[in-house]
């Protein structure tokens, strides 16, 4: 069906008047504006106002920007807010504020509550919310029925919803304003009312679903102040309304609570990060693989509400929670592993080196091979997979076309639980140029000696940088090399055990790396006063060596 949309400048008075209700979804975030968007927004508003007043130009306008909603030919007259929840909740509150300075006002009663139709029905609010995890429609409920002619009315608690933050501090200084007379509170009214103006743009179809999909096209092309909505917000609202249909809507919103909260543990800026959406995405590679799926993704949004294998339309949503929590214990022993290695040795290494290749393929394919086995599974199993995953991954070197082999292996694993790894790595010559997988090869060189146990953190640097240059010895001029020819091979990266600044230059770079608890490093460090270009030749071909003996060995299972 062809795009319906339509966009009309319109005034204030029109976009908060007729029988238009107004529906923050459940995926939508929580309302967020605080004081300072408030007086900005109120001081922008009395600019204007002032403006207009001082050229006496009746055309003279403000322009608070746009909004996106969703409408479909079910909803009736609800319109659901895909973008602008925040400036239509605070317009709201600032309009009740401004009511109860001019009680008789019908446009901004209505602005507030959308009269009966008939005897039959009972007035709406026009603007609503939907949220359930913060309690919001009962927040914005109570802060619209606030009676400001009570004594103390707004005097401050700390339970105060945002809600009611906002709409005390726009009476409190509404109230200046009316007693300053430094503006007519009346005509300041119908300037908001007729001379500020939004551009609602609204897109129409025959379900609420199609509707919605369309806007959050529309809203993702347009929207620049911020980011776009997360996919898993569509996720919560569709959970959510699968709950609801089971009766199980509190336990539900508990167990998003929890989700959400798992999540953020695993979104570590020092280390992998892995958001809430990440979960979703290693459980479409878990959906995919019982499926038999081995061809290209589809976008996460269009997976989990639109396919007919989405576990939103095959599942419970306690089975689906169950299976999201499964994945997160998942990830959370994947980081343990990594930062471990004390504990894990070994396997710490090879999950190390996972997290270093240059996309998330091979990483899915340990989830899905976790989410099969258990993370209890044997331990030397288990460290001997993904020794061979590393080995398969970087073999193919850094590509995404290593995607729709592992997509095949992921197929077998959740059917056979069990298969092998067939390499392309044969050649010495593969070994020049690592790309993106530079720090993943360096890290694999590093691990591939044998005495060499898994260390974290660790840090990537270069023995020689471009400012040294100048200070290397002359085996260096003797050969036709420029820095890029050496600068991200094997012979010039290392790995240390602290952080030393690219600013070290290389002679002083051996005290730093002295007292390094890593015995290659100390053994590097003695020799850096007088790099030669033999010591690195000799470095780069013992690494290639290891490299090489790695990928030829594939009969130790």
């Amino acid at each position: 069906m062809a795009l319906k949309l339509t966009a009309e400048h319109q005034r204030i008075l029109d976009i908060f008047s007729g029988t238009t209700q107004y529906i923050i979804p459940a995926y939508q975030r929580s309302y967020s504006w605080g004081e300072e968007q408030c007086m900005e927004l109120l001081e922008d508003l009395k600019d204007a106002y002032i403006n207009k007043k001082q050229k006496g130009n009746k055309k003279e306008g403000y322009f608070l920007g746009n909004i996106v909603t969703a409408k479909s030919t079910e909803s009736g007259d609800v319109e659901e807010v895909i973008d602008g929840q925040q400036r239509l909740t605070t317009l709201t509150l600032l309009m009740y504020v401004l009511l109860s300075f001019d009680k008789d006002n019908r446009h901004l009663n209505d602005a507030i509550t959308i009269p009966a139709g008939s005897r039959r029905e009972s007035p709406k609010p026009r603007l609503k919310t939907n949220m359930f995890i913060e309690k919001d429609a009962k927040s914005l409920s109570e802060a619209l029925k606030l009676n400001f002619d009570k004594m103390d009315v707004c005097k401050s608690e700390k339970r105060d919803s945002q809600y009611k933050k906002n709409i005390c501090y726009f009476y409190q200084e509404i109230k200046k304003i009316s007693e300053d007379k430094d503006i007519d509170i009346f005509d300041f009214i119908d300037f908001l009312l007729f001379d500020v103006s939004m551009l609602p743009i609204k897109t129409e179809d025959a379900t609420p679903d199609s509707a919605r999909e369309k806007a959050l096209m529309i809203f993702e092309t347009i929207n620049n102040r911020g980011l776009s909505l997360a996919d898993s917000d569509i996720f919560k609202a569709k959970l959510y309304a699968l709950a609801l249909s089971e009766k199980k809507a509190e336990d539900f919103i508990n167990d998003w609570k929890d989700l959400e909260e798992q999540s953020k543990e695993l979104d570590k800026p020092q280390g992998g990060k892995y958001s809430i959406n990440d979960i979703f995405r290693f459980y479409t590679q878990i959906i995919r693989g019982q499926e038999g799926i081995i061809t290209s993704e589809r976008g996460l949004r269009e997976f989990f509400t639109q396919k007919s294998y989405s576990p939103f339309k095959t599942k419970s949503s306690e089975d689906v929670m169950s299976d999201l929590f499964k994945i997160v214990s998942i990830v959370r022993f994947f980081r343990e592993v990594i930062e471990s290695p004390n504990k894990y040795e070994d396997l710490t290494k090879w999950f190390q080196l996972l997290e270093q290749y240059s996309n998330q393929y091979p990483l899915n394919t340990l989830v899905v091979y976790l989410y099969v086995h258990g993370i209890d599974m044997n331990r030397e199993r288990l460290k001997l997979f993904a020794r061979d995953l590393v080995r398969y991954s970087f073999s193919h070197g850094a590509t995404t076309k290593i995607k729709f082999p592992l997509f095949s292996f992921i197929a077998k694993v959740v059917k056979e639980k069990e298969t092998t790894f067939k390499l392309s790595f044969k050649s010495q010559k593969d070994l020049v140029y690592f790309g993106l997988l530079k720090k993943g090869f360096t890290l694999l060189a590093f691990y591939l000696n044998d005495n060499q146990k898994a260390i974290y953190p660790n840090y990537f640097n270069k023995i020689i940088n471009s400012r040294d240059v100048k200070t290397l010895n002359s085996t260096w001029s003797e050969v036709e090399l420029t820095y890029t020819d050496y600068s991200d091979t094997l012979g010039n990266m290392i790995i240390v055990d602290k952080n030393i600044s690219r600013d070290v230059k290389l002679l002083k770079k051996g005290e730093y790396l002295k007292d390094s608890s890593i015995e290659e490093i100390k053994e590097l460090a003695n020799k850096l006063n007088n790099w030669s270009y033999q010591d690195y030749q000799n470095r780069e071909t013992l690494l290639k060596n290891r490299l090489i003996k790695f990928f030829e060995k594939t009969d130790d299972n």
